[in-house]
């Protein structure tokens, strides 16, 4: 349970939180969130741990979440969450969570990841916890440290907490979309929440077609959706004959939307990626992807001839 120390009085948690007085009265009156003690004269004091809850549920109520259903969700989280509060939560909700990938255990992976979800920003949780997490996984199977059934259970359930956290954070319908797909051959879908996440970042709206999408669905896409951006992700590197022309056929799939691929594999391919017009961003971090991923989509040379034009 996170820590219950501090006794603030209510204008001090709305000074805090920037949520008014009258709303967290309103919040505790209707859904029990925040829950403080009282004094012998009636006065509310909040702990460190209501204050917790209330950012957390004002985040969500930011993100668009119903307030009745955002104050389910936080006593959700509440129930699942145990750890108490040290100077990096994060860290410690990846041990934890890596432990239970160790261990096999679903129902303590499932506890650990709803736990974590109390820890922040869907976008810093994500950050913070669940893309290193998905790293080390890879990292850990690829030694034959877990199991292939270890590595598929821990990617079923962190994909799906990536899921919720991407809905959660997903721009407005009439925001531009970008494609996110694995190479026709690639079974590995979660280097593309990366990609996704970087894309939401950059106001854009995620398209997440997953595993397995050849090239034929990425020219369906592209037409149908007028993608600004056809992001690929590559773990296991197909052979050389087949990387060929799997990339070719992407690149024509694409015609003149720009297109990147990322992912352990991707490096492997890079000569052939880059000479049908493709940009190969590797194994980068989801701030460099969003860096390259600006920079294609805002390239200096057209802002310059623009502004020159007008």
């Amino acid at each position: 349970m996170a820590s219950r120390r501090g006794k603030y009085r209510i204008q001090t948690v709305a000074e805090m939180t920037g949520i008014p007085s009258a709303t967290l009265r309103a919040w505790e009156r209707r859904y029990g969130i925040p829950s403080p003690e009282r004094t012998s004269s009636s006065y509310r004091l909040f702990s460190d741990h209501d204050v917790a809850s209330i950012r957390k549920l004002k985040e969500l109520c930011d993100e668009g979440m119903a307030p009745a259903e955002a104050a389910k969700v936080v006593m959700r989280l509440q129930e699942a969450s145990n750890a108490p509060v040290e100077a990096d939560p994060y860290a410690r909700a990846s041990e934890r969570i890596l432990a239970e990938v160790r261990d096999f255990n679903p129902q303590g992976l499932e506890q650990a990841l709803r736990g974590a979800m109390f820890l922040g920003s869907a976008q810093t949780i994500y950050q913070r916890v669940l893309a290193p997490v998905m790293r080390e996984v890879g990292d850990r199977w690829h030694e034959g440290e877990i199991s292939v059934a270890q590595e598929h259970m821990a990617i079923e359930l962190l994909g799906n907490v990536a899921r919720d956290m991407l809905r959660l954070l997903d721009p407005p319908p009439t925001a531009a979309c970008a494609l996110v797909a694995c190479f026709a051959d690639e079974e590995h879908a979660m280097p593309l929440y990366d990609v996704a996440f970087s894309l939401i970042q950059l106001g854009l709206r995620a398209v997440v077609l997953g595993a397995r999408t050849p090239p034929s669905a990425i020219r369906h896409a592209v037409d149908s959706l007028q993608p600004q951006l056809v992001g690929l992700s590559v773990t296991v590197p197909p052979p050389a004959y087949r990387a060929r022309e799997l990339v070719d056929s992407y690149a024509e799939a694409a015609g003149d939307t720009p297109w990147i691929v990322g992912g352990p594999g991707s490096e492997e391919i890079r000569e052939f990626v880059e000479g049908s017009g493709g940009v190969v961003v590797g194994t980068a971090g989801p701030e460099e992807i969003r860096v390259i991923m600006d920079r294609l989509l805002h390239p200096r040379g057209k802002a310059k001839s623009q502004g020159a034009k007008s």
